[in-house]
């Protein structure tokens, strides 16, 4: 994916397209649950990156986590510290594939919500080496994504959802050989503006992401089908912990 295309998505936009769709209650269970399985205990540092607008973030630091929160997108960091409000926690601009913070700084990194696939298979494996850096010894990683195989068997062309404002159309191909998808959102206001934010997608198999954790320095890989530890299938998305 184009950097200019993954910066103008990951933006404002993002807001605007995402967030009237997403549930706190269930953003709650998930960042703790995610923080659970990964061994990561309040007062625990917690390294979520990408944090995109701190959803899964500030749930953390409500529950008594040391949270820092990461993302390369300055308006979804802004966002994030306006949500959190009082709640203490740091919001940093960075890339994952280099991160700002000393080696061995974390108890453990979450990456959560199909983050990975957008800057090419050597770009995630990089950001799976970061991942390892920060780790103190004995940390784990935990990511939670959308599983080639999975998407394979649900992939629809096309997609509406509706929004405050008006209408989200995905529209989308998938290529079998690559395991990448290309696709558009559109954002179809009731006014009818029309504003496409095209993008591009790698999406790893779980054979795939472990050999990847593995180049990027990580020992021990196990993989669930949920958070709760639930058996990988088909069927699931893909959860993956890493120390």
């Amino acid at each position: 994916m184009a950097q200019d295309e993954f910066d103008r998505l990951f933006d404002e936009a993002y807001l605007e397209l995402y967030r009237p769709r997403q549930d706190a209650e269930e953003a709650e269970e998930e960042a703790l649950a995610a923080a659970s399985l990964a061994g990561a205990e309040p007062g625990d540092t917690v390294l979520d990156c990408p944090c995109g607008f701190g959803r899964h973030s500030i749930a953390l630091a409500r529950a008594g986590y040391r949270v820092t929160g990461s993302d390369r997108s300055q308006p979804l960091l802004d966002e994030a510290r306006r949500h959190a409000e009082d709640v203490e926690l740091e919001l940093v601009q960075a890339d994952y594939r280099e991160l700002p913070f000393e080696a061995a700084s974390f108890d453990a990194v979450l990456n959560l919500f199909t983050a990975l696939g957008y800057v090419g298979k050597d770009g995630d494996t990089q950001a799976l080496r970061e991942f390892r850096r920060v780790l103190k010894p004995g940390g784990r990683l935990l990511v939670e994504t959308m599983q080639r195989d999975r998407l394979a068997r649900i992939f629809q062309p096309r997609t509406w959802d509706p929004l405050p404002d008006g209408m989200l159309v995905e529209e989308r191909e998938f290529d079998l050989v690559e395991s990448v998808t290309r696709g558009t959102m559109i954002h179809v206001r009731d006014s009818g503006e029309r504003l496409e934010f095209p993008y591009t997608i790698r999406l790893y198999t779980a054979t795939e992401l472990v050999e990847m954790a593995r180049v990027a320095g990580f020992d021990s890989v196990e993989c669930y089908g949920g958070l709760q530890q639930q058996e990988l299938t088909l069927d699931s998305r893909l959860i993956l912990v890493a120390s």
